[in-house]
């Protein structure tokens, strides 16, 4: 009889639940697909239950947090100048020229920015993690890294 009840999200093959959601026609541009579908590893109904909802969940999160960063800031024309708008936010200092940029210089960068306050471990932990990164690429330019170069260090 649960076999019948449909569960949100889920469909059922050779026993199996998995896991299907279309994807909103405004977030389309950010997909390779129409839809996201995938298997739940489960034969339960409750399991698979569970499992679909924590994914719809998790999707919805991230769709909110697309659909925040592509709309415009209400009241924006009321900012006083000088403020920083939410677009303008990912853009670095002027002093800073990302062509320029080492890899080994923007760890450092980072450290200055992000490491006040922080305990040492963070700081080992950040240089660590960027001299694997320069032992496996090389101390290239920030604009130089690509994809290549990160599925290098997987």
């Amino acid at each position: 009889m649960s076999e019948t009840i449909s569960r949100p999200f889920t469909f059922v093959k050779d026993g199996v639940f998995y896991f299907s959601r279309r994807i909103p026609k405004e977030l389309r541009d950010h997909y390779t697909s129409s839809r996201i579908a995938f298997s739940l590893r489960t034969k339960s109904a409750k399991i698979a239950e569970t499992r679909a909802r924590k994914a719809a969940d998790q999707l919805d999160e991230y769709w909110y947090h697309l659909r925040s960063l592509s709309t415009e800031l209400p009241g924006k024309h009321m900012l006083r100048q000088g403020r920083v708008s939410r677009a303008d936010a990912a853009v670095p200092p002027a002093d800073v020229c990302l062509s320029s940029v080492l890899l080994s210089e923007a760890v450092g960068i980072y450290l200055r920015l992000k490491g006040k306050g922080r305990p040492e471990t963070f700081q080992g932990a950040a240089e660590r993690a960027c001299g694997y990164v320069i032992d496996t690429c090389g101390d290239k330019h920030l604009e130089a890294c690509t994809k290549a170069d990160a599925n290098a260090m997987r």
